[in-house]
């Protein structure tokens, strides 16, 4: 379990090591975490939109930080997600993404002559790993790959998005997308995710 003073202090500690933000996607979150949220916040999210949080993700939020300092540009706000939408149709489109955090995540395994059509991932890293690797079918009537049970906690710049699985087998893993339908496997956890990032700093 992360505690907030534990991390301030690595964040510090890097800060004084890259102090005009060099490092890539620094100058974004300049490692800072934002404030926690309440939990009861958090529920009232949940309940309206029928899924449930990781556990050790729920804890971060609402103990540790609500975003702020992570991999490249650093971890969005859950509350961001409440705020998109501001003409008809992005409206209609991010209520969709919300309602269907309660899906279960079910892409299919990348197959080997499929590599070269996405960008997630090159024919060596495939090669080593190949189970690492799956493919979200386009949706015929909306054009988009979006999958569902995908929370997406940031990015990694390019339309390189990483993200919270909330639903279905691979419930609390953590996941890169290339937002082409493309995804690959980071961690079996939030926690696993973010300590590798913090080890890195």
């Amino acid at each position: 379990m992360f505690k907030r003073e534990e991390i301030e202090i690595i964040l510090k500690q890097a800060q004084k090591v890259d102090k005009k933000y060099e490092l890539f996607g620094a100058s974004t979150h300049k490692y800072k975490l934002n404030p926690p949220i309440r939990d009861s916040f958090v529920r009232s999210v949940e309940e309206k939109y029928g899924f449930t949080l990781p556990k050790d993700y729920f804890q971060f939020i609402t103990e540790v930080g609500d975003g702020g300092a992570g991999p490249d540009y650093g971890l969005q706000s859950f509350t961001e997600f409440l705020s998109e939408g501001k003409d008809t149709f992005s409206k209609q489109y991010w209520e969709e993404y919300r309602y269907s955090l309660a899906k279960p995540f079910v892409p299919r395994l990348m197959e080997a002559h499929e590599v070269e059509e996405f960008s997630i991932t090159t024919q060596e890293a495939y090669e080593r790993n190949p189970e690492h690797y799956f493919i979200c079918e386009e949706d015929l009537e909306t054009k988009f790959c979006d999958t569902d049970g995908y929370l997406v906690l940031g990015t990694h710049g390019c339309q390189w998005d990483f993200g919270l699985i909330t639903a279905g087998e691979r419930y609390g893993q953590v996941f890169d997308t290339d937002n082409e339908g493309g995804y690959a496997f980071v961690a079996n956890s939030f926690t696993e995710f973010y300590q590798k990032w913090l080890d890195r700093m």
